[in-house]
């Protein structure tokens, strides 16, 4: 027994006319009278009564015809949801985010892109840069949102990355710090200060280390932790001065924390990244495809600074 056959008995069933069948299934008059003959002799009953002027259903027609109709039913259905996933409507997608993701504006276009395709399921891993490129180049994610792509990277996988947000690192200092008036200084001017930054596997860590090098000096760390509030509170009770990005900060700095740009100036950029594949799943095409149009039509290549210099 085969689907065709089965949409072939509803047709007649519906006509019952071998020709006006015939003409619906596109198959000719003789070809579907075989069909539905070879489908009755595998049943070894008669479906229909053919006379030379008329074609009834038995019995045994009828109840096949109520049993074909929920059969053809299912099957248009598990097409029509198979179909979601072939065109990357439906399915999960597991995403690294690092921790600064919601800083950066990602969790509303998350919520979005969800907004957009509500049968696909969204599994979230966060987790440093670092260890980020290890899950995403094992299979283990399928996206990650990176701040440290071009620095990073593993040479041995191919991924491909499409910068999404620019933020600008600063200094924060407590307000009765010399410097706390200051809206902009030269980096080597904070040499003897003792640092407070993540921990040392973190990309913060090697961010802050880069850029004092780059000033002529190697940062004293006085304290060292995992997280942004500790890093901004040890702050504000004047225990040491960080090196933060803008966006991480600026909608929760205390009134007694002052925020100063300083030069060289440097940027971390926000990235999306993907394991490159020849034939990537449709489903992470389309988390692609909707990330870098967003990127394109809102331009947020820049830190969130005004013509001031003020956050």
């Amino acid at each position: 027994m085969e689907i065709a056959q089965l949409k072939y008995m509803l047709t007649l069933a519906k006509h019952l006319n071998f020709s006006r069948a015939a003409d619906e299934a596109c198959v000719t008059p003789s070809s579907l009278s075989q069909q539905i003959k070879k489908l009755e002799d595998e049943l070894g009953v008669a479906l229909f009564e053919r006379t030379t002027r008329s074609v009834h259903l038995t019995l045994a027609g009828a109840e096949f015809i109520e049993s074909a109709k929920k059969i053809v039913s299912e099957i248009t259905e598990i097409n029509t949801i198979m179909q979601k996933y072939i065109v990357g409507e439906s399915g999960n997608i597991f995403i690294g985010n690092c921790p600064a993701f919601e800083a950066y504006g990602m969790t509303a276009l998350i919520a979005l892109f969800q907004k957009n395709y509500p049968k696909i399921s969204l599994h979230f891993c966060e987790a440093g840069c670092l260890d980020l490129y290890t899950l995403l180049c094992n299979g283990k994610i399928d996206v990650a949102f990176l701040t440290t792509f071009d620095k990073f990277k593993p040479e041995q996988f191919s991924l491909e990355s499409y910068p999404l947000v620019d933020d600008e690192l600063v200094i924060i200092v407590n307000k009765s710090h010399p410097l706390a008036s200051r809206q902009i200084i030269d980096l080597g001017e904070v040499s003897q200060e003792r640092f407070i930054s993540f921990s040392k596997s973190s990309d913060f860590y090697q961010d802050t280390m880069d850029a004092c090098r780059q000033s002529g000096f190697i940062p004293q760390f006085s304290y060292e932790t995992q997280y942004t509030d500790t890093i901004v509170g040890l702050v504000a009770e004047g225990m040491g001065i960080a090196m933060l990005s803008l966006r991480l900060v600026m909608k929760k700095l205390p009134k007694n924390v002052a925020l100063i740009r300083f030069k060289p100036t440097r940027i971390r950029t926000l990235s999306i990244v993907f394991l490159k594949k020849p034939k990537p799943l449709p489903i992470v095409l389309n988390f692609k495809n909707f990330f870098i149009n967003w990127s394109k039509a809102n331009e947020l290549r820049h830190a969130p600074f005004d013509a001031s210099g003020n956050a």
